[in-house]
This record gives structure tokens, sequence and C-alpha cells, in this order.
């Protein structure tokens, strides 16, 4: 009993699917934190806006319409996965003498 082409295409279609998937898992793309600009002035212009915030120490910027007026304003941007918290499993373990004492066994 041999495939047919409709059925070959499906299991190579979802084979690349299954890939993709794994492959965002094990290099997943860096979270962007967002700040509004301090130091720029005027009406917004993206290349002004990226220079200013490099100024500030930041990776890039864009402009951006926000809040009820929607005015144009700049917003800087940098990669935050370094500063955010590592994920629960690469949280080291408390030194053993910060560790509470066991509970008392009860038989």
């Amino acid at each position: 009993m041999g495939f047919n082409r409709a059925q070959l295409f499906a299991a190579l279609a979802l084979g690349l699917l299954i890939m993709i998937h794994s492959a965002e898992a094990v290099h997943p793309r860096p979270r962007i934190c967002h700040s509004p600009s301090h130091l720029y002035r005027g009406s917004c212009n993206n290349r002004k806006c990226v220079e200013v915030c490099h100024h500030e120490h930041f990776t890039g910027g864009y402009c951006s319409r926000k809040g009820i007026v929607k005015k144009l304003h700049c917003e800087c941007t940098i990669k935050c996965d370094h500063h955010s918290p590592p994920p629960p499993s690469e949280v080291p373990e408390p030194p053993s003498s910060e560790r509470p004492p066991p509970p008392p066994r009860v038989m």
C-alpha cells in the first residue's frame, strides 16, 4: 500500500511545521522593552528619534502615537532579556544556611 501525493504533501507540511515550531522554541525571539524618550523635542522624525535614543543608551527608537491626543512622540527600544528575571529553571537554590529546618516527622 503506497501513499498518494496528497498524503505525502500533508506529511511533509506537518513535518515542516513541527521543525519550525521547534526552532522557535530553541531560539526564542528577544523581548523588546520600550520607553519614551526624555530628550527628544519637536515633531517626531524616525531618524532623529533613533539618534536621540542612542544618546540615551538605547539600541533603537521609532515615532509612535499614544495617549488620548494621539500625538507622535519618540519611543526608545532595547532588548530586555538580560534585564528580565531568569526563568524558574535557572534560579539558583538558596545557600543551605538560609533554608528553614525541615518539619518534624510525625509517626
